[in-house]
């Protein structure tokens, strides 16, 4: 059985493009189901630390997707590409299509370190706005009122400024 696409073409081994063909699919599928463990994990633990699930992060999934599938698509084409320098040198090299499986396993790397990672960081960074905030009532404990006043003020600039740099990354 030739694994090369481009030969199986010409030879009419359609039996073989086949299967090179269900290769490039099944790791395609495997990379859609990390973004989807990603995208699950990513919204429920925005929904047990109670923050709000808003189509931001949809957004981000969907320009995520579009740049996977978009180096996903370039590797094919490197595949198809080593195709024809195997056909025309007898080259030893494995008639499978190795770059689609290697762009997919960083991928899919990339994102169960994303599911790994992201409440992690995301617990520190709360826990440090948490410290400031301690910090600011420590320091002006003599009044109180002036106190709590400065971190919710501290902490309404945050989420407005959060809010303008997620509007304009859209």
């Amino acid at each position: 059985m030739k694994l090369l696409f481009i030969k199986s073409i010409l030879e009419g081994d359609y039996s073989s493009l086949k299967i090179k063909l269900i290769i490039v699919a099944i790791m395609w599928l495997f990379v859609f189901a990390a973004i989807a463990i990603d995208l699950r994990s990513g919204y429920m633990k925005a929904k047990i630390r109670g923050e709000a699930r808003t189509s931001y992060g949809l957004k981000r999934t969907i320009s995520k997707v579009n740049l996977y599938y978009t180096a996903l698509f370039f590797a094919f084409m490197l595949d198809v590409i080593i195709t024809f320098v195997i056909t025309s040198f007898d080259a030893p090299i494995p008639p499978i299509p190795f770059v689609t499986i290697l762009a997919s396993i960083y991928l899919i790397y990339v994102e169960g370190r994303s599911v790994l990672e992201k409440a992690e960081d995301k617990e520190k960074i709360r826990l440090s706005k948490n410290l400031d905030d301690i910090v600011t009532l420590i320091e002006n404990k003599d009044d109180l009122l002036t106190a709590l006043s400065e971190v919710i003020k501290k902490n309404k600039n945050h989420s407005h400024k959060k809010t303008e740099e997620d509007h304009g990354k859209d």
